[in-house]
């Protein structure tokens, strides 16, 4: 585990005290990899700006927005027959969210660079002492190794969809999942199933990518939590000092209260950012679970094509358990602020530290809870929550099908 992180570190390599965050530097050039128009959350010259902003422009028109077009045709051609929605709805939906996601993020690009900003002012700022490097480098190889490990099961789905594709094109081409999708006549049939391939792989990267972007900010703001109990820390090393030291335990304190208030506003900021994507795939990932869920049953009879949808369920699984988990972890690293900052030796200053120590515990006595549109958290229990829900779907379309 040491070897890799070492090997992480020196892919996207970051350096706090220039404010330079390698996990979101790696998150942005996936997503501008594979398609997706994002400029100016790191540093680019002018003139690759531009050409990153045609490039994205032209996959995200025609993959993201076309092909979606035609995967909702057919959705509406397949209406009557249940076997063959459900095959179109497991991938359809996703990428309408998918494509909701990629306008979010768009339209909203200045305030998402703002968060950039303040991320990398906080790990400029506040990262000082070397339990708070270890820290901040640890959190660092936590946001690296779980996108790779996502992409690349997302990866891996997409191009065993493209093997499976031209093994049997007239067997699965726009006839079962993931290409249940009505493509013009007019169309060569080897330029659809290349156009099928690689739709259907560029833009599930598409969306590993913008969905990490918001976890990579979600867990950000987890280890900078880490990062402030470490500041008590410090306190709790420097006491016993001259008198004439506790001026630079004020002023640390302050420093404190003021990295807080910081990563206060950071989680609203992101939580505004992302929160109807989130709640979208939310409400998208019970149907999506039920649906994949159902084709799962189905496919056992018949095992065509099922290692896909096996795949395809993992994929989803790990889509929202990383948004739980992430969001569950920065709300339990919020509630140890106020012990923090009791356990610390504020009973060897003065009376103003105490009242202002007093103050910072009563504000840090609300956790920070990242939200899905303001409906549901982003937790552990709501999370088996959905799976929960979507096994009584599951139940609901097998009955209706054994029939």
């Amino acid at each position: 585990m040491d070897k890799l992180a070492v090997l992480s570190s020196r892919i996207f390599p970051s350096d706090p005290s220039k404010g330079k965050i390698g996990s979101i530097e790696y998150n942005v050039w996936l997503a501008q990899l594979f398609g997706v128009p994002v400029v100016g959350l790191k540093a680019e010259s002018p003139l690759l700006r531009i050409a990153l902003g045609i490039y994205g422009v032209l996959i995200t028109l025609l993959v993201t927005f076309i092909y979606t077009g035609f995967e909702i045709y057919d959705m509406i051609l397949c209406w009557p027959n249940l076997d063959d929605l459900s095959q179109n709805i497991c991938l359809s939906l996703t990428h309408i969210a998918g494509v909701l996601k990629v306008i979010n993020i768009l339209y909203r690009l200045d305030e998402v660079a703002h968060v950039v900003r303040r991320i990398e002012y906080s790990a400029k700022t506040y990262v000082v002492s070397k339990s708070q490097l270890v820290a901040f480098y640890r959190g660092e190889f936590e946001n690296k190794i779980p996108l790779t490990i996502y992409a690349s099961l997302v990866g891996f789905t997409g191009v065993l969809g493209i093997i499976y594709l031209f093994y049997n094109p007239v067997g699965v081409a726009g006839q079962i999942f993931p290409y249940r999708v009505k493509l013009p006549d007019w169309m060569p049939f080897g330029l659809q199933l290349a156009y099928m391939g690689i739709s259907v792989l560029v833009f599930a990267l598409q969306i590993v990518s913008i969905d990490y972007l918001n976890v990579t900010m979600i867990n950000q703001i987890r280890f900078q939590l880490k990062i402030l109990n470490l500041a008590f820390e410090e306190l709790k090393l420097d006491c016993g000092t001259k008198k004439k030291a506790h001026i630079n335990h004020d002023k640390r304190l302050q420093t404190i209260v003021e990295h807080h208030c910081l990563l206060r506003d950071l989680r609203i900021d992101v939580e505004e950012i992302f929160r109807m994507p989130v709640l979208l795939q939310f409400f998208t990932s019970l149907i999506i679970f039920a649906m994949t869920g159902f084709q799962a049953i189905v496919k056992t009879e018949n095992s065509n094509g099922a290692a896909l949808i096996y795949c395809y369920c993992g994929c989803i699984f790990c889509e929202l358990f990383v948004y739980c988990w992430f969001g569950h972890e920065v709300s339990e690293q919020s509630k140890t602020l106020t012990t923090s900052g009791y356990s610390s030796h504020w009973f060897e200053f003065d009376q103003r530290f105490k009242k202002s120590l007093l103050i910072f515990m009563c504000n840090s006595q609300t956790p920070f809870v990242f939200t899905a549109g303001g409906f549901m958290s982003l937790s552990l229990p709501s999370f088996t929550g959905i799976l929960s829900k979507s096994y009584t779907v599951i139940a609901l379309l097998r009955q209706v099908y054994s029939r």
